[in-house]
C-alpha cells in the first residue's frame, strides 16, 4: 500500500511548516527585542554643572535622593544628598530655566536631578556633592537667591542667597 508514505509525506511537510512558522515568530521576537530597548532611554545628565535653560522634561525625570542640606561655596553649589547604591557611580545635575529676571535681587529655580546609573545595591549611601554654579554667576551676577527643588525626592527645597 503506497497510503503510508504518502501520508508520512503530508505529516513532514505539515510538521516543516509549524517549524518554520515557529521559526519566523521566534525570529520577529528576537529582532523586536533587542538589548537597546530595554536600556534606559533617558539622556544622561551633565554631571557636576548647573545648565541654564539647555534642558528638557525627560532631563528631569531623576532617581530618588534625600537633599539634607545646601550651601554656595565659592563659584559652587555644595549639596548635602543621601541615597541608596554603591555599586556604581552616582551624578547629579541642575537645571534651571532660561528667563528673564526683572526683580532685584532675581530669584533662580535650580531643578537638582541624581542619576543612579542603573544602581541597584541599597546600601544607605551619604555624601557632599558640588554643581559648578559658574553659569549662574555669569548670568545673574553675584547677588542672587537660589531655590533648589529637588526632583525626584520627598525632601523640601531649599532656600539660598548668595551676595559676593
Amino acid at each position: 500500500m503506497l497510503r503510508w508514505p504518502r501520508t508520512l509525506c503530508w505529516n513532514e511537510a505539515v510538521v516543516g511548516m509549524k517549524h518554520a512558522c515557529l521559526f519566523l515568530i521566534v525570529a520577529g521576537l528576537l529582532v523586536g527585542c533587542d538589548s537597546e530597548s530595554l536600556q534606559d532611554d533617558r539622556p544622561p545628565v551633565e554631571g557636576g554643572v548647573v545648565v541654564i535653560g539647555d534642558y528638557n522634561s525627560d532631563n528631569l525625570d531623576g532617581d530618588p535622593f534625600e537633599l539634607l542640606g545646601a550651601e554656595i561655596v565659592s563659584n559652587r553649589l555644595a549639596l548635602d544628598v543621601a541615597y541608596s547604591g554603591g555599586c556604581a557611580e552616582h551624578d547629579f545635575a541642575g537645571f534651571t530655566p532660561e528667563v528673564n529676571i526683572t526683580i532685584y535681587p532675581p530669584q533662580i529655580a535650580v531643578f537638582v536631578v541624581h542619576e543612579d546609573n542603573g544602581d541597584m545595591c541599597e546600601a544607605s549611601l551619604r555624601e557632599t556633592v558640588e554643581l559648578d554654579i559658574t553659569s549662574l554667576l555669569g548670568a545673574f551676577g553675584n547677588k542672587f537667591t537660589v531655590t533648589i527643588l529637588p526632583i525626584g525626592s520627598r525632601s523640601d527645597s531649599i532656600e539660598l542667597h548668595h551676595d559676593s
